[in-house]
């Protein structure tokens, strides 16, 4: 694969990435005060249900139940839905942010013109929810190898998503 298509594929699944709200959960059940930026108006039944990324165009179906955060690609392309690619992130209290991983399933073109469908784990933060936005970071793809789906080096990168309209 040439460098040029290569880093096309990075762009694509950093892209995805970062727009990421999969699964995101923290190594046990913790019990803290609110986090910053979260403020009251930031329950659940408050919230808009469906946040566009202002990096990706993603959408994301956002839920906030008690001290857990979780998010799901809701606008896939129909080719890759049909491949069963998702991002699914799940986030749980930890101090002043929610913290947590998304998993992730996305296609990955190969040299051949083929695709092979990749999962991966990456770290995933929630820093501040309101009614209006939703911020935070989450790993990045720096070198991904499609061929056997590994993951080489990641980077951080932060997020912003806003209320679909």
């Amino acid at each position: 694969m040439s460098a040029k298509p290569f880093r096309w594929v990075i762009v694509i699944l950093a892209c995805g990435i970062l727009s990421t709200a999969s699964l995101l959960f923290s190594s046990g059940t913790q019990s803290a005060a609110k986090p910053a930026g979260t403020n009251s108006a930031a329950k659940a039944g408050e919230l808009p249900q469906i946040w566009k990324s202002a990096t990706t165009g993603k959408e994301y179906r956002v839920r906030v139940e008690g001290d857990r955060i979780t998010a799901e690609w809701s606008n896939v392309p129909p080719q890759a839905a049909k491949q069963g690619a998702y991002i699914r992130s799940e986030c749980h209290h930890s101090g002043s942010r929610w913290i947590g991983t998304s998993r992730i399933l996305l296609a990955c073109p190969l040299p051949d013109g083929k695709t092979k469908m990749c999962p991966m784990i990456l770290r995933f933060e929630v820093d501040s929810i309101s009614p209006h936005r939703i911020t935070g970071g989450g790993e990045i793809l720096r070198d991904f190898d499609c061929a056997s789906c590994e993951v080489r080096k990641t980077g951080w990168g932060p997020f912003s998503w806003e209320p679909k309209h």
